[in-house]
């Protein structure tokens, strides 16, 4: 099962790249080699945000990327089950 959610802004909830540790290249699009660090930076930080990612172990960016979708989906089945969201339907 899939959860939809619309895309929402991330500097409407009070966030912004700056507080998540996102960082926006300035080097050349078309330098393979600092867009191949920017995301090897990117994985690190998803693995840190991500509570479910052993910190101590090594894990496969496909392992990454399955732990946010899951984290996402529960995140979602926990928005949608709160209380004040529910009520609301």
């Amino acid at each position: 099962m899939k959860a939809f959610s619309p895309v929402r802004s991330v500097r409407k909830n009070g966030l912004s790249e700056h507080n998540l540790g996102i960082s926006r290249s300035k080097t050349p699009v078309d330098d393979p080699m600092s867009l191949l660090y920017n995301m090897n930076d990117c994985y690190s930080k998803l693995k840190e945000l991500v509570p479910s990612i052993p910190q101590n172990k090594k894990v496969s960016k496909m392992e990454i990327l399955q732990h946010v979708i899951d984290y996402i989906l529960d995140l979602q089945i926990a928005l949608d089950s709160h209380p004040s969201i529910v009520s609301l339907h």
